[in-house]
């Protein structure tokens, strides 16, 4: 199998990464972003404890949804921010893209893969965590802190091949998050300045020891 079912924590939407074994490249972020976009949808559980994000990065023309499609949603924390992704039925956390189809690049949460796959599993499926970036994380309840990669040059790489071979191939279209004239299959919601700094002291009140 080198397909991974995608669902969102209360199943309404579901959907499908194809051929992720190839093609593809799994990475934790520790960035502000990443940690406001999951208080943003009030689901802080789903960071890890240093605060990070997982994702897989790939062609978004390897996903797609079956079910659930009137969910999608999308949020920017500022007006030339990523656009990131979400379920609406229950602020699942979905996937990061830029504001249009073209680079052809997705960065798929954690949150969504297949929750039936134990980390045994997804290691067989999808490989082992390529790099840990954009640190540092806030300390875990133990104290320890993140393992951040400082210059990961084997991520950027590995992102560029990814963009520059879905390129070079035409895998633009389809895309689950636009549409083929390029616009965004839902509006997003940009933050105001207010409701970013509102979110990023939620975020500093958080790693207060």
């Amino acid at each position: 199998m080198t397909d991974l079912a995608i669902r969102c924590t209360c199943g309404q939407m579901q959907g499908t990464a194809r051929d992720v074994a190839q093609l593809s490249q799994r990475i934790v972020c520790y960035c502000r972003d990443c940690q406001c976009f999951a208080w943003f949808l009030e689901r802080p559980e789903l960071l890890d404890v240093h605060g990070g994000s997982e994702v897989l990065q790939l062609n978004p023309t390897r996903v797609s949804f079956h079910a659930g499609h009137e969910h999608l949603a999308c949020m920017r924390l500022s007006p030339k921010g990523v656009m990131r992704w979400y379920a609406s039925c229950c602020n699942t956390p979905i996937g990061n893209t830029l504001d249009k189809p073209k680079p052809p690049f997705v960065g798929l949460l954690s949150s969504c893969w297949d929750p039936e796959l134990d980390a045994a599993a997804r290691d067989r499926l999808i490989g082992p965590r390529r790099a840990y970036i954009n640190g540092p994380g806030h300390a875990a309840p133990d104290g320890s802190m993140a393992k951040v990669d400082k210059l990961p040059l084997k991520a950027i790489f590995g992102a560029l091949r990814l963009i520059l071979g879905s390129t070079l191939r035409g895998e633009i279209q389809p895309s689950p998050f636009f549409e083929p004239d390029g616009t965004p299959r839902a509006t997003p919601r940009v933050l105001e300045l207010a409701e970013r700094e509102a979110l990023q002291a939620k975020l500093d009140t958080a790693a207060a020891p």
